[in-house]
């Protein structure tokens, strides 16, 4: 995109550089090459490109503000290390205080203008403007993070264009707030998790990280208030002090979430007698008790611990959601009435249930605004059924409420919308759309390709970037982008199932799709300047932040210099013609201060003279030079190439790339001219394919762990599985690797194997009277459908959606009769009040005649029907007692009944190889089995039905390998030599095998031979086969040209044009062939082959 590049003398013997760079680059091209996507790039006329040089430095403009500014200097110290870290630059910038007549061309001078506006298109605070000129570059910013963004995009733009437009970038967010939220109490999540996430939102410019540390699930921060309400695991609050300061230096604002008074279920099984009471007495374990003082007092006593905890913080979430489902049992029947007493007691007649918890929700919002933060709640806890029989909330909350605006729960329509809350006052609302940006651990797999911790839409970075704006709230009509009330948006992470993946993996699972968030909540038109796929091409060349790895620091870039005590030196790295190897070095320092610097490394040469240089530090800079020559360093390839693996210790399939690239290896190992690129480039791949090679020994282990059995096939015991399945196949690269490790990872894999449960072949349909419960488009329809009855997880439940009565049943048919002897009904943990009030188990063999075998009462939550072995086709649960009001859920139904007989002959072979003792075995026996071992492991796992082929093969190969001394390969070998003849060869390579052949024929006669002797004859032999140089035979031509001389007789108008140049395109080639002295007889019959199609192909012209 742009060349050329030249280094000229300033004035003042300042080195500075002019550019004759050239950039072919629009501006609307140029404002895609940063993530987020710019808003402004306009390029000046000359399209020049300015580069950073190695004496470039960043110089901030002498004044009193910037210079008592030390976030000023964290944040360019932060960026300078990661140019270090992200080797843009071989070492630190000189980081200075100069005036504007002080900077040169290479520089980038920084200044902090918070008086007037970067831009009139924006105020925000994180505005920033670069101009990009013959004088250098300059970055105003109107804060220390907007100057931190703004060296960012300069970062960006070199790592993808290689230097900066000559013209003017103009740049802010239009969304204020963007955000991560992280549920790190369901899952723990680590401190190093924290800090790499917060460095990688820092460099896509986001600026707010949520930390939801209590849940139903957990409570996952050290408490000293209550330590008996935290989970086993938890970050202490040492960590997350640590979390708070690397936040605060990458420019993230960290906002603490406690949800309250619902999701407290990890804090209410510490204290029950806080849960909300009903009608009974008794105390519900979902819900804060909010009529109870007591209960509000405790609850406080946490959240003041925690306010002290995250002091300096600006915001703070209460959550308010999900207190209960309020439009059903058991809120309707068990907790309404008491809130609605409660409230007249409270507040007056006329005010009933959801103004209680509006209340409870304001009046705990007021309680950490007192202490200095601005509290925030999730959409769904309050203005519930605002145009309901019961009327209005009458509570009117805090209009500094911020509302985290997630979904409109089109399942339940008293949900207030978002026009409810701008009607209300509201004025902070983030959007966090969840059909765009919930990230979820979820109980239960997707159906449409997803995997269980997954956004809710495949390719949801596509999504988001191509049909988000900050304007599209969750089942809300579009608002405008630009209103006002829209103050940020957020990407949220929920572990609801917290083991389901590893925190590296929900990094992984998340990176694209907060890529696409940031560049559109930043620049809301970023899909109208670049499209999606080279907006992903373009953030993948920008990769991770610097230091992203887990526990990495970035380097030291020492301190602030000023100009007026600022020595340097000019070092110049030149080979034996005083030709320059790399662009000179200007290193800056204190006048005086001693300095010393070795070489620098330069590829493809070593330097001459190894001592480093020393002296001090003058105003007028001395100049040094390095001398290099060229060298090319074979010195590890040659180590490679001399200890090169032993083919017959390896698994042949792991080999193979090894193989190739050793061949490639010795080549260039034996170039006299080989360059260093070429010698690093075979060295790398042999590394690579090296690292691949499995031993032998390790045979049981690689098969089994690079050939598992498919999740699909169980219905039980496969996370176990995968899991040592995974932990040996990582074995298999790790230096811990050994005959002992290797069996213990192998003996894993199988003992969970063995605990692995199939499922029935024999599987039902379902019929039901009634529908099961559809939610909405947010939630999967079939999330509650009749197949979860038979999914074999109790997490999971169908959820009939409409109450109880008399006669209603849900049936099995299953597709052939079965002997059963037992049904069981489980209904799940926490059914409630739907738990069935009564039903029959019923079996039928002709679907018509019933037979009841069992019973289900109100307490039965858990019931199997034992009883005689019985023919069944047909098993039915039908209802006996009506409950108005209540639906019902059953989690699982289980049958027993008499399971066909499985062929196990290939997987017991399996069995029986992985178990066989190769030791002194012949190499070649050993790699034969292990290679039909494959080939059987694949077709087991395949679950292909004829497996003769491979069976016959396994089986051959381990009987062969239990002989003392096979000479199968050798006999083979012997006649294959009979074969050949002699006149073929060279006289040389024909006497070297007919020597090995002799040796070998006393080996093969020999019945006391060893398997050792046999191996070594047999190697010995296929040595001099491999080595046997054809004879050099001439091509013989004769009968090519006799076809071609029958063309001649051929005219070209009676044919079709196409088919006449077929045949001319084969009759130049035919006498290329003709003319070529070195041209194979393979090459001849080529060539006569397709002249003679072309004759045959010749189609008359049209009369």
């Amino acid at each position: 995109q742009a060349v050329g590049f030249q280094a000229v003398l300033a004035k003042g013997n300042v080195a500075t550089t002019s550019s004759d760079s050239i950039s072919n680059l629009t501006d609307q091209q140029l404002q895609a090459l940063t993530n987020p996507i710019l808003q402004s790039y306009k390029a000046d006329s000359s399209h020049k490109v300015w580069k950073m040089t190695d004496d470039s430095r960043l110089a901030v403009l002498a004044n009193q503000t910037n210079i008592e500014n030390a976030r000023l200097q964290e944040v360019v110290k932060l960026v300078n290390s990661e140019f270090v870290e992200k080797e843009i630059i071989s070492s630190p910038l000189a980081m200075v205080y100069a005036q504007e007549k002080d900077v040169s061309y290479g520089d980038i001078l920084i200044d902090i203008d918070q008086t007037s506006s970067i831009t009139s298109s924006s105020n925000s605070k994180e505005a920033y403007k670069i101009t990009i000129g013959e004088n250098g570059v300059r970055l105003t910013g109107a804060s220390e993070n907007a100057i931190m963004h703004g060296l960012r995009t300069i970062q960006n733009l070199i790592i993808t264009n290689d230097g900066l437009v000559y013209g003017e970038i103009v740049d802010y967010p239009n969304v204020a707030e963007r955000r991560v939220h992280v549920d790190c109490a369901r899952k723990y999540i680590s401190k190093d998790w924290f800090i790499r996430q917060i460095r990688e939102m820092s460099y896509m410019k986001m600026n707010a990280l949520q930390i939801h540390f209590s849940e139903n699930m957990g409570f996952r921060i050290e408490c000293e208030t209550d330590p008996s309400i935290v989970s086993d695991q938890y970050l202490t609050k040492t960590e997350v002090r640590e979390i708070l300061a690397e936040a605060k230096k990458y420019g993230i604002n960290v906002i603490p979430s406690f949800d309250s008074p619902g999701h407290v279920d990890q804090i209410l099984k510490a204290h029950p007698e806080y849960g909300q009471v009903n009608t009974s007495g008794n105390h519900y374990k979902s819900g804060l008790d909010v009529t109870n003082p007591e209960a509000i007092a405790y609850i406080r006593s946490l959240y003041d611990e925690y306010m002290d905890l995250f002091e300096g913080c600006t915001d703070f979430h209460i959550g308010g959601d999900e207190y209960m489902e309020f439009d059903r049992a058991p809120f309707t029947t068990e907790y309404k009435s008491v809130l609605n007493s409660y409230a007249v007691k409270k507040y007056g007649q006329g005010y009933i249930w959801k103004d209680v918890i509006a209340g409870y929700i304001n009046d705990l919002a007021e309680y950490v605004h007192n202490r200095g933060f601005t509290p925030r709640i999730w959409n769904d806890g309050v203005y519930y059924g605002e145009n309901s029989y019961e009327g209005a909330q009458k509570i009117k909350m805090h209009d500094y409420i911020g509302i985290d605006f997630w979904s409109q729960m089109s399942w339940n329509s008293s949900i207030a919308n978002l026009q409810t809350f701008i009607n209300k006052g509201h004025d902070t609302i983030y959007n966090i759309n969840a059909s765009f940006f919930y990230y979820v651990l979820r109980n239960s797999k997707p159906t449409d390709g997803r995997e269980q911790h997954s956004f809710d839409n495949l390719n949801a970075d596509r999504k988001i970037y191509n049909e988000w704006s900050p304007g599209k709230f969750q089942g809300n009509p579009a608002v405008n982008d630009g209103s006002d009330f829209i103050k940020g948006a957020s990407l949220a992470i929920w572990c609801d199932n917290p083991n389901l993946c590893s925190e590296d993996v929900i990094t992984e699972d998340i990176a694209d799709e907060l890529r696409a968030l940031a560049s559109k909540s930043w620049n809301t038109s970023s899909n109208s300047i670049t499209d999606f796929d080279s907006f992903q091409e373009n953030y993948t060349k920008l990769g991770n932040v610097a230091g992203f790895e887990k526990g990495s620091t970035l380097p030291d870039v020492g301190e602030f210099l000023t100009a007026g005590d600022l020595g340097k030196i000019t070092i110049r790295f030149v080979d034996e013609n005083n030709q320059e190897l790399k662009h000179e070095v200007t290193k800056y320092g204190t006048v005086g201060e001693e300095f010393e610097f070795s070489a620098d490394p330069i590829y493809g040469y070593r330097v001459i003279d190894n001592k480093p240089i020393t002296g001090t530090y003058t105003k007028e800079g001395a100049v040094y030079v390095f001398t290099y020559e060229l060298y090319t360093d074979k010195a590890a390839l040659n180590n490679e190439v001399t200890n090169a693996l032993k083919e017959k210790d390896y698994i042949n399939e792991t080999f193979s790339e090894y193989k190739t690239a050793l061949i490639a290896a010795k080549a260039i190992n034996d170039k006299t001219d080989a360059t260093q690129a070429e010698v690093d480039e075979v060295y790398d791949e042999l590394i690579e394919a090296k690292a691949k090679a499995v031993k032998i020994e390790y045979y049981s282990l690689y098969v089994q762990s690079t050939y598992p059995l498919k999740q699909d096939d169980y219905v039980g015991g496969y996370e176990a599985y995968k899991q040592a399945v995974d932990a040996g196949k990582a074995l298999l690269s790790s230096d811990t690797l050994n005959a002992e490790t290797a069996k213990g990872a192998y003996e894993a894999i199988k003992t969970a194997k063995s605990n692995l449960v199939k499922p029935d072949g024999n599987i039902p349909t379902i019929t039901a009277t009634d529908n099961y419960y559809e939610k909405n488009q947010w939630y999967p329809t079939k999330e509650y459908s009749y197949e979860k009855m038979l999914d074999n997880d109790l997490n999971t439940k169908c959820w009939f959606g409409q109450e109880q009565a008399a006669d209603k049943e849900f049936k099995f048919t299953f597709p052939t009769a079965v002997n059963m002897t037992s049904v069981q009904v489980i209904q799940p943990s926490n059914v409630g009040a739907d738990a069935l009030k009564g039903a029959d188990i019923e079996v039928s063999l002709d679907g018509e005649t019933w037979t009841k075998v069992g019973s289900i009462t109100e307490n039965d939550l858990d019931y199997t029907a034992t009883f005689e072995k019985t023919a069944v086709k047909y098993v039915r649960v039908r209802l006996t007692v009506a409950k108005p009001g209540y639906w019902y859920q059953v989690s699982e139904v289980k049958f027993a009944y008499e399971q066909p007989q499985e062929d196990n002959t290939l997987r017991d072979m399996i069995n029986e190889a992985e178990e066989l003792d190769i030791s002194g075995k012949s190499s070649v026996l050993v790699s034969n089995m292990v290679d039909a071992l494959i080939a059987g492991q694949k077709e087991y796992v395949k679950g292909t039905t004829d497996t003769t082929t491979v069976e016959t093969n396994l089986r051959n190969a381990i009987d062969a390998l239990k002989n003392a001394a096979d000479t199968t390969d050798l006999s083979r070998l012997i006649e294959e030599v009979q074969k050949l003849n002699e006149a073929d060869y060279t006289v040389d390579s024909w006497n070297d095998l007919k020597t090995s052949y002799n040796k070998a024929l006393k080996v093969l006669e020999n019945k006391t031979a060893t398997q050792e002797q046999v191996d070594k004859a047999y190697d010995d032999l296929d040595k001099a086969i491999k080595g046997l140089i054809d004879a050099p035979i001439a091509a013989d031509k004769t009968e090519l040209l006799k076809i071609m001389e029958t063309t001649k007789e051929l005219v070209e108008k009676d044919y079709t044009p196409e088919s006449w140049k077929v045949l001319k395109d084969a009759l130049d080639e035919a006498n290329k062939v003709v003319a070529d002295d070195k041209v194979t007889q393979e090459q001849v019959n080529k060539a006569y082959d397709d002249l003679d199609k072309a004759i045959k192909g010749l189609i008359d012209a049209p009369v």
